[in-house]
């Protein structure tokens, strides 16, 4: 499924007769169905490249990944609910992923990214430190992925590497790291120096995390024993912790399982934030920090002022924005040469850190438009 990195090297793609194609697949059961929506699919995009005066050659080579494509019968069995594809000369990429689509192909000198953002958008993103004395692990996940990030070179192995207890009978125990004087203590070692020893060793990992999330806001969840939980968070400089963790040991819970239960905590919270997104438009619209108008929305993506992006579903938008001129053409209909300018707005707001939600029209602030959008500044 897609990631991030992978979104903004699409987004950054630019070039003659790019081809993107959405269609809706099945989890199981149903692969010659979805392979004829994809041969149909190819055959339109075939058709959209001759209309857009590419030499029949090249076109034949954008299109002949997706060829290759139709023809593995194995692809076809492992599917789920939805598949998107991208081409153009020299380049093809696809991703099979859980959310469904309008089946929907297009032709232009981008790609067209808006349909991938529901698993992609900072609305649902947060973080996941897996905390135990034995093992670091972290996170980043959203409503429909987790993904581990590696943090080995920021971050002690385990408390023991940290502190090289020794067990050693009639000996003093030592504590120590490249960063700290060394400690040596007796036999009396008892409950509150266990507890400052897990200070210590805390302060290391939330330092060597915060080299990493030093500017990041979404919330992370801890997923660690009870006792452990409010020890971390009294010492942790990240102001986003969330104040329900998955208690128990995290060493043998896979990610899935983790996944699971931290979304369980953090889908209602996504949620009343979604909400509150929408319920302070009006607002903002009223004191002229929001608006409905495209003109107006296209020109503000484009230079990073929106921070919430309310955009229907189904919802086009034909035209031409130059950015670096600020002109913004509304055509008729699209053609090669133009693009979905809400899609546009969608992609780059996301790009530069704001929240898009795509929404039914009933569900939108302004259910008779196509797009509402509440300014940063």
């Amino acid at each position: 499924m897609i990631n991030d990195k992978q979104f903004r090297t699409l987004a950054a793609y630019k070039g003659k007769y790019l081809i993107s194609i959405f269609i809706p697949t099945y989890r199981a059961g149903h692969a010659k169905e979805d392979r004829l929506r994809f041969k149909n699919a190819l055959s339109e995009a075939s058709k959209r490249l001759e209309s857009a005066g590419a030499p029949t050659n090249e076109a034949r080579k954008i299109l002949r990944p997706g060829q290759e494509l139709l023809e593995d019968s194995r692809f076809w069995l492992h599917l789920s609910d939805g598949l998107c594809f991208f081409a153009g000369p020299d380049f093809s990429h696809y991703e099979i992923m859980p959310i469904t689509f309008d089946a929907r192909v297009s032709i232009g000198r981008s790609f067209l990214l808006s349909p991938l953002l529901p698993v992609l958008n900072h609305d649902s993103r947060f973080f996941l430190l897996a905390l135990s004395q034995n093992e670091i692990r972290f996170f980043e996940g959203s409503r429909y992925s987790i993904t581990p990030v590696q943090i080995e070179d920021l971050v002690p192995k385990d408390m023991a590497s940290l502190f090289e207890l020794s067990d050693a009978p009639g000996t003093l125990q030592h504590h120590g790291s490249s960063q700290q004087s060394q400690v040596y203590h007796g036999h009396g070692y008892g409950k509150d120096d266990q507890e400052q020893d897990l200070i210590k060793y805390f302060r290391e990992v939330d330092e060597g995390l915060m080299q990493m999330l030093h500017d990041e806001q979404p919330p992370m969840v801890l997923a660690c024993v009870d006792y452990l939980y409010p020890i971390y968070k009294s010492i942790s400089k990240y102001s986003r912790i969330y104040p329900e963790p998955i208690p128990g040991n995290p060493d043998h819970q896979d990610a899935v399982l983790l996944h699971e239960k931290a979304w369980s905590r953090l889908g209602p919270y996504f949620h009343q934030q979604r909400e509150e997104d929408g319920a302070q438009f009006g607002e903002r619209k009223s004191k002229a920090m929001g608006t409905v108008e495209p003109t107006e929305i296209i020109p503000a993506a484009a230079y990073q002022k929106i921070e919430v992006l309310f955009l229907r579903k189904g919802a086009r938008l034909p035209g031409k924005f130059d950015p670096s001129v600020n002109q913004l053409d509304i055509t008729e209909g699209f053609s090669y040469e133009n693009m979905d300018l809400l899609d546009f707005a969608a992609v780059q707001t996301y790009l530069n850190g704001g929240r898009v939600y795509l929404m039914e029209a009933s569900e939108m602030p302004a259910p008779s438009t196509p797009a509402c959008a509440i300014y940063r500044y």
